[in-house]
């Protein structure tokens, strides 16, 4: 065990956090894309345009977080790598499907006025922005409560193991999470006319958040006591999770009181951030549970790379994340500005 398993460890959270923030908008409004206006005769309500619009310069640029968190578990875990992308082969190739069909609905929707295209590429938006984040949340329903892994590390389950109840409230939890997000962050990006049916939105959103967050809370602590373990040895940690309960409250009266557009989404950022803290907080030093026998358990410990490869990863990355990071902040600074009706160009 060195310092450099958990300098990666807390390396994959903030990376898989930063991740569930930005691209979890983009991802978020494509569920409300299904209630958004598409009036081709009518360019002042044409919503779903602006909703196109309003992620167009980010939703591509997010997605390399993404990349960057399947890196870390390549390079650093790649037992973890290799157990899980074999275990969860099937999901896994649909969200790639999802994100490229999504990918062409994004650039290529307004290329042509023919209405039929239009729907076409209307589903496959929808289709690509819920299906990745209804799979992530199953993924990591499954792997908190654990997944057949053997003393080998092999996967020796099957893919209808993985659609079980647990798995399926994490995976709905995932989408209540992102939704409200995405609908907060429309808040701040659209036009005066789609922001306040956004609100609305976000307080439906937010609704089914805390009801579905209560109760995946409630059965976690009932049928999955090892994330308590870590909580019960130093109860100093529990810090975290109330301060996310704290954020997640704040965000919820700035969305039931429509308060100012741009702190509601800067508390929603926080809310997700601590939530996600608090879930490596619970599973730490794990990364995969075993459901055939805890000693079977991928940790960080016995499933990383070595120390060596450890140490040459983090210099690259500490050269190579803050560029990353300084060039996202960049263009969301110059291209974050709120949306205009003249803004909404294209067919």
């Amino acid at each position: 065990m060195t310092a450099l398993q958990e300098i990666w460890f807390l390396f994959l959270a903030v990376i898989v956090i930063v991740y569930v923030i930005l691209d979890g908008f983009d991802l978020g409004v494509g569920f409300w894309f299904i209630f958004a206006k598409d009036k081709h005769e009518d360019m002042t309500l044409n919503e779903r345009k602006e909703i196109i619009q309003s992620i167009a310069p980010f939703w591509d640029g997010n997605e390399v977080w993404l990349l960057a968190a399947g890196g870390i578990l390549f390079a650093a875990f790649s037992d973890v790598y290799a157990t899980v992308f074999s275990a969860f082969y099937i999901p896994l190739l649909l969200v790639v499907f999802c994100l490229i069909i999504r990918a062409v609905s994004i650039e290529f929707r307004e290329e042509f006025p023919s209405p039929l295209w239009h729907r076409v590429s209307d589903f496959a938006f929808i289709f690509g922005s819920l299906g990745p984040a209804i799979a992530f949340g199953v993924l990591i329903g499954n792997l908190v409560q654990g997944i057949a892994i053997d003393a080998n590390k092999q996967f020796t389950g099957s893919f209808v193991d993985f659609f079980n109840p647990y798995a399926i409230i994490i995976g709905l939890l995932a989408l209540s999470m992102i939704i409200t997000h995405g609908a907060v962050y429309l808040r701040v990006r659209a036009t005066e006319k789609l922001a306040a049916k956004a609100t609305q939105w976000a307080k439906l959103g937010i609704v089914s958040f805390l009801v579905i967050s209560s109760c995946s809370l409630v059965i976690s602590l009932l049928f999955h006591p090892h994330v308590q373990n870590n909580y019960i040895d130093l109860p100093i940690l529990l810090i975290i999770p109330i301060i996310g309960f704290v954020f997640i409250g704040l965000t919820t009266y700035y969305i039931w009181n429509e308060k100012d557009a741009k702190l509601t989404f800067v508390l929603s950022a926080l809310s997700i951030a601590f939530s996600i803290l608090g879930a490596g907080v619970a599973i730490y030093p794990n990364l995969v549970f075993s459901s055939i026998d805890e000693a079977y358990n991928l940790t960080i410990h016995n499933a990383s790379a070595t120390d060596t490869g450890l140490l040459v990863m983090l210099i690259v990355a500490i050269i190579a994340l803050p560029l990353i990071l300084v060039y996202t902040l960049w263009v969301y600074k110059m291209m974050g500005t709120k949306l205009e009706d003249e803004d909404i160009v294209g067919y």
